[in-house]
């Protein structure tokens, strides 16, 4: 409830679409929903995008907030000024109380001297991008093939190609990472999605102007109940004792092979601030 929290009032109607496996154990405001579904994280965004009443969207993590006033209708304000429904008007990004926003154009995965390099020329990739749902859902959504990041990117990537643009706004939006320590999301996916991203958008080394191959979007049918494309560790249309079999494995080579890495697991878990992801 912190990011509700954070939001505060605003003139502009807005509602709040949560999807996980977990329901609230408390009373949720009018304009907060919750949808219980088990799939991938991508996915469980691309139905909270369907299911919303709104003309805009945005994605968040349960572990942003916001620390300015009225944050919903300074972004409102500043993407009607623009009257282009080809943008995507992104939050600046704050992690632990610094501005992050200097590296939000596309990154150079090539480090120089352990320096992690960045283009200025490059596109802008957007951090809690705000959008029209006409142009989300006429763009084919989310692409299955992303387990759980770098979807928002991809989908940046393709307003760009579209002739659309990425602005970042004045609206910070922080992260907090004392709510996700004990959270492998990032880690876990990063493998996969990563590679993924670069190969649709960039070949030995230099940016594609185009996307390399088309989009394959969400199927409606079962879209609650099993995870499309590639799962991670969430659920899938598989038997679920195979399914755990397969999830957990890695985890237990992991575990033979780098005790230490989950003796410090246990550890965070112990003192109550392991995540839930």
């Amino acid at each position: 409830m912190d990011l509700y929290k954070s939001i505060g009032e605003n003139d502009v109607e807005f509602e709040l679409v949560f999807v996980g496996p977990n329901p609230p154990d408390y009373k949720l405001p009018n304009n907060f929903r919750f949808i219980r579904s088990s799939v991938k994280p991508a996915q469980a965004t691309e139905i909270a995008f369907r299911n919303t009443t709104g003309d805009l969207v945005m994605n968040f993590g349960d572990d942003c907030f916001f620390n300015q006033s009225r944050p919903l209708d300074r972004l409102y304000e500043t993407y009607k000024n623009y009257n282009n429904d080809k943008i995507i008007l992104s939050c600046r990004y704050m992690l632990n109380g610094e501005d992050q926003s200097e590296f939000s154009h596309y990154v150079d995965r090539i480090e120089r001297d352990g320096v992690q390099l960045e283009d200025k020329s490059s596109p802008v990739m957007p951090v809690c991008g705000l959008l029209s749902r006409n142009l989300f859902m006429s763009m084919g959504g989310i692409d299955k093939n992303f387990v759980a990041i770098l979807w928002d990117c991809d989908f940046a990537m393709r307003v760009h190609a579209l002739g659309g643009e990425v602005i970042l706004s004045d609206v910070f939006i922080n992260e907090d990472k004392n709510k996700s320590a004990g959270s492998e999301l990032c880690n876990e996916s990063w493998g996969h999605d990563r590679v993924l991203f670069e190969n649709l958008w960039s070949k030995n080394g230099k940016l594609l102007s185009c996307r390399a191959k088309p989009v394959e979007s969400f199927d409606d049918l079962n879209i609650l109940k099993a995870s499309q494309g590639p799962r991670g560790r969430w659920r899938g249309s598989g038997f679920i004792v195979i399914e755990k079999i397969e999830t957990n494995l890695p985890r237990i080579i992991r575990g033979i092979t780098k005790p230490s890495m989950y003796l410090n697991y246990a550890k965070r878990m112990a003192l109550g601030i392991s995540g839930k992801l």
